[in-house]
This record gives structure tokens, C-alpha cells and sequence, in this order.
């Protein structure tokens, strides 16, 4: 009996050994993985830039698994992806191109037209302090998008805020995972061409107000529509600007 006791205990020490150094394997490569995709995400790693292991693993003081595991992660989510060069492969950042752009822009619209979808349908108290949030923050896009030398960083965040909000109020783990996997995409794209943002401000503005009507309006159908419409002309400005300043990282 005491042998059993013994052995029991012992063996739930190994196991909780091993668990911590899952836990802590597990913590370190989610850590390596958000330090990479916020390289990209800033542009530290630039598009098209080739991707060496040992010299990340250098910068960011890890070794090279979780770094390893890191990058299998972004080729999955789209960050990363795999060239053949002489018979090998090679890892090099995503590049930014127009077909890329537009796929992106029409998936984030698709999910933010989920959330306008569900928030149209919240009883009117809590809709309606929704509507006016979405209001103030149109509102001080508007303003900002005015000024003569826009600060771009703010202003994608006040885009970022305006749909998260959405998202916020409707409270849909599920649709939010999927809009935290998809959306920094689309915000990389906005930070890098933000410089080609040619006054395009006011028409989001209006497109962002015909949202806001409809979810007040307790619309769900044309809450939807209106903002899968929206996020697909952002698409085609974006598109325009590219062929203005190019694409990048294209080999």
C-alpha cells in the first residue's frame, strides 16, 4: 500500500514537472511568435526581406526551436512564406501585392460584417450606446483626416477602434479570434501605404456613417452589407494606391 502511495506521489511530481516546462516551452514560443509578427507587423522585417533562423534567434536572445516553431506559425497565418530558390527553399516575409490586399481586405469584411450583422440586433439600450460610440470616433476620423499633415499612426488606430468596438459589443469569442488572426494583416498594409492616403479619409467617413445608421436603424441585413461594401472600396483605394507606389517585396 505504501508503495502505491509512494508511487503515486512521485510520479504526480513528474507529471507537474513536466507540465510547468510545457507551460513554459509553450509561454516562450507565443512570445517569440508575437516579437516576429510585430517585426512585420512595424516593418523591422520588411516585405520580401529573406528570413535567416539562426540571426532571429540571435536578435531576439532565444535559441532556434522556438523560432522555428514561430515561423511555422506565421507561414500558416500568412506572414511568412516558403520560395524556391536553386532546388531549396527559402523563408522570406510576405510580400505586400494587390491580389494579396484585396483577399485580405474582402476577409476582414466579411467578419466585421458578422459583427455589424449581430450588433444591429442588440436590445436598443445597449445598441444605441454602441451607435454612440461609432459616432464619436467617425467623428474624430473626420476631424483628423482634415488636417493638412494627418498623423496616419492615430488614424489607423481610430479605424482599428471603430470595428473593435463593434466587436466588443457583441461579444463573439469565436468571431473575435478569427478577427485578431486576420486583421493585423490588413493593418500592415495600412501602415506601409499610409504615406499614399491621397484625402480618402472623407469617403471612409461617409461609408462608416451609413454603418452607423444602420445598426441605429436596427438593420441587421444592411448593417452587413453596408460594411462588407465598405471594407471592399477600401480595398480597390488601397489597390489604387498601390499601383501609385508599387508593390513591395515582390521577387
Amino acid at each position: 500500500m505504501g508503495c502505491v502511495a509512494s508511487f503515486d506521489s512521485s510520479e504526480s511530481a513528474t507529471r507537474m514537472g513536466s507540465g510547468e516546462t510545457r507551460t513554459k516551452r509553450g509561454n516562450l514560443n507565443d512570445r517569440t511568435y508575437e516579437h516576429l509578427r510585430e517585426m512585420i507587423l512595424r516593418g523591422s522585417l520588411a516585405p520580401g526581406a529573406r528570413i535567416v533562423e539562426s540571426e532571429l534567434a540571435d536578435h531576439i536572445g532565444v535559441s532556434r526551436t522556438p523560432v522555428r516553431s514561430a515561423l511555422l506559425r506565421l507561414q500558416q497565418d500568412g506572414y511568412v512564406q516558403a520560395i524556391r530558390e536553386n532546388r531549396k527553399a527559402k523563408l522570406i516575409v510576405a510580400p505586400l501585392t494587390k491580389e494579396d490586399a484585396r483577399e485580405i481586405y474582402h476577409i476582414v469584411g466579411a467578419l466585421d460584417g458578422l459583427a455589424a450583422w449581430h450588433a444591429a440586433q442588440l436590445p436598443e439600450r445597449p445598441r444605441l450606446a454602441l451607435v454612440n460610440g461609432m459616432d464619436r470616433i467617425n467623428a474624430a476620423i473626420g476631424e483628423m483626416g482634415k488636417a493638412a499633415q494627418a498623423n496616419h499612426s492615430e488614424l489607423l488606430e481610430l479605424h482599428g477602434e471603430f470595428h473593435d468596438l463593434v466587436l466588443e459589443a457583441i461579444a463573439s469569442p469565436r468571431l473575435q479570434t478569427f478577427h485578431a488572426n486576420t486583421k493585423p494583416q490588413a493593418d500592415r498594409y495600412r501602415r506601409i501605404y499610409s504615406s499614399g492616403d491621397f484625402g480618402q479619409q472623407v469617403r471612409s467617413v461617409r461609408e462608416h456613417a451609413s454603418i452607423i445608421e444602420a445598426v441605429s436603424n436596427g438593420d441587421p441585413r444592411e448593417a452587413l452589407c453596408r460594411t462588407q461594401d465598405h471594407w471592399m472600396a477600401a480595398a480597390g483605394r488601397l489597390c489604387e494606391i498601390i499601383d501609385v507606389l508599387g508593390e513591395r517585396g515582390s521577387w
